[in-house]
């Protein structure tokens, strides 16, 4: 395909649209943001998305706290809304009042502008304006979708009258649908059961280095982490992790081949080439059961547009596979709050560094960055829990108590702009974690988790959260569930896999999980040593632990791994079996 251009083209057409808003949204996210967050994903996850699937519909884009959704049918667009007010009235039937997701909503048949995925004219805008019209639990709908469903919808309709509406010239006829009543749908809305599964896998493999330098492949490297990033930000999507994909880094793999090896549906191939001012990147989409390319896209830009690059990128690849997923394009984004190409370059760099084990120039990219843009959140994010990693595991430069300052200030920042992005409150959660403070480590998790429930990273930094607060059932199902769905899991999992087996007292796990690393960190052997003792196997536990590097703080590791525990039992465990394996605390 041709150069892609940076103005989609317009046009118009019928359609019914269909627009839905969180009653009292503003006074829910006051007195609990995170529940409410986490209620309203729930919602549009279980109910709202398979609804406008099954009914052929596309959501437009999300609104905060609502939706904008474009239907061919009228009929199907009625009878999707109903079905929603219905399974949410019967979601909410457990509820208190103050926890109950309500939805107004508001259907208008009208000629629609569409540009990209975006839609837009008069008749969105009378959708919206009948929405604020509808009662609680209830539907709105103008004169002409009335019309249209005579006959194939039975409900009970009240004529409203002719309603002005706000910036629309003429009055609108409207109608109030009762959602409680029969809706004996007509033959044509019949739909076959969803055989399909619940949402699609996929798998990005490393974007190839096609610059001919070595010392380019950061970028190709990171581009590869951003789109798989925002992937995981989709609830249609489960995203095989990166250090999965990267372990066939520069090998000649058939993608469909591989794609079906980690059971995934669709592969994504592509590479980018840095030739002075300009970055080219090119895209495939492979069907792992045909072994098809069923999507071919390049993408050539000044450099100081990466950021646009990345955006058309993830938005081809999502647009190939769900008409109903939202635009990344017409969403801020988050992922990258920053316009400088040095700043974005820098925290790459600091990524391929630390992946590459040299963790001092990653430091130094990471301050780099954050010196660039002191309001970039991913890189203030990643320094606030490098400091908190490295008071367990780096010879110490500065004192463990400015490690845990630096940390926490590095976190605080990181909120200031990047409060939305799942990435930035997970590595802040964490970092809270690794610095003992578990209510906001509690908190953001769980935001972070409400706004991404599939991203298997997001999983696992809850998990460890839950395990060491106490909640170790919570905790270790959901790390098991995340690392269930990756055939190569990175050390973190790992590590954090061995953590919640250790807190759910199953040691054996615990030490099946340390030992399976070929070359691990100082710390995992340390951890192997206590589960060893906690098994009654002193004589080993002592052994493990006398293999420890010299420069390592044994005793410093034991004092911080207990003062993260919200339970005196949990800190006392881990304090018992260093004791037992030989370490001086």
């Amino acid at each position: 395909m041709g150069e892609a251009s940076s103005i989609s083209p317009i046009d118009r057409r019928l359609a019914a649209i269909v627009v839905a808003d969180v009653v009292g949204y503003s006074r829910m996210m006051e007195a609990d943001e995170s529940g409410t967050l986490r209620a309203l994903a729930e919602a549009r996850e279980t109910v709202v998305e398979p609804l406008v699937r099954e009914c052929s519909g596309r959501i437009v884009k999300l609104l905060g706290d609502g939706l904008l959704i474009e239907f061919a049918s009228v009929v199907r667009a009625v009878d999707c809304s109903i079905r929603i007010q219905r399974q949410m009235k019967e979601a909410n039937s457990s509820l208190p009042d103050e926890r109950r997701t309500v939805f107004r909503i508001g259907i208008n048949l009208g000629d629609i502008v569409g540009q990209g995925e975006d839609i837009f004219g008069d008749g969105v805008n009378i959708a919206a304006r009948l929405e604020q019209l509808a009662e609680p639990g209830g539907i709105c709908l103008s004169g002409k979708v009335f019309d249209e469903i005579q006959g194939k919808i039975t409900a009970s309709t009240r004529d409203l009258g002719a309603i002005k509406l706000k910036n629309i010239q003429n009055p609108v006829r409207a109608y109030a649908i009762d959602v409680a009543g029969p809706a004996a749908r007509h033959n044509s809305l019949a739909s076959p059961p969803n055989t399909s599964r619940e949402f699609t896998t996929i798998v990005v493999m490393p974007f190839a280095n096609l610059s001919g330098r070595d010392d380019q492949s950061y970028f190709a490297d990171g581009i590869t982490e951003d789109v798989v990033t925002e992937l995981s930000k989709h609830r249609d999507l489960s995203v095989v992790a990166r250090s999965t994909a990267f372990a066939y880094k520069d090998q000649p793999v058939n993608a469909a081949e591989l794609g079906r090896k980690f059971g995934a549906d669709v592969v994504v191939t592509g590479g980018i080439r840095l030739a002075g001012q300009h970055v080219r990147a090119t895209v495939q989409l492979v069907d792992t059961y045909t072994g098809n390319q069923v999507f071919a896209e390049r993408f050539d830009r000044p450099v100081e547009d990466i950021f646009a690059v990345q955006d058309e990128i993830v938005e081809a690849i999502i647009g190939r596979l769900f008409f109903n997923l939202q635009t990344v394009a017409s969403t801020a984004r988050s992922r990258n709050p920053t316009t400088s190409v040095s700043a974005y370059t820098s925290w790459l760099r600091a990524g391929d560094a630390w992946r590459n084990g040299d963790e001092a120039a990653a430091r130094q990219h990471m301050h780099d960055a954050a010196a660039i843009d002191p309001t970039y959140a991913p890189a203030l994010a990643s320094l606030s829990l490098m400091y908190a990693y490295w008071r367990f595991s780096e010879p110490a430069r500065e004192t463990d108590q400015e490690r845990k300052r630096l940390s926490i200030d590095y976190a605080r920042r990181a909120l200031r702009s990047g409060k939305f992005d799942p990435f930035v409150l997970t590595s802040v959660a964490a970092c809270f974690l690794l610095a003992g403070a578990m209510k906001d480590a509690l908190r953001y998790s769980e935001i972070a988790l409400a706004m991404s429930p599939r991203d298997i990273n997001v999983q696992v930094a809850r998990g460890m959260v839950l395990s060491y607060a106490g909640r170790y059932d919570e905790g270790l199902s959901l790390v098991r569930r995340a690392c269930s769905f990756e055939p190569l899991l990175p050390p973190t999992f790992i590590s954090s896999l061995g953590d919640c087996c250790y807190l759910s007292r199953e040691f054996e796990l615990a030490l099946e999980a340390y030992r399976s690393l070929i070359d691990p960190p100082p710390f995992f052997r340390l951890n192997e040593a206590a589960c060893l003792a906690q098994l009654g196997r002193i004589e080993e536990a002592k052994q493990a632990a006398s293999e420890l590097p010299a420069d390592f703080d044994a005793a410093l590791y034991a004092r911080i791994t207990a003062e993260i525990c919200s339970l005196k039992e949990d800190a006392d465990l881990w304090t018992e079996g260093l004791r037992n394996a030989g370490v001086a605390i």
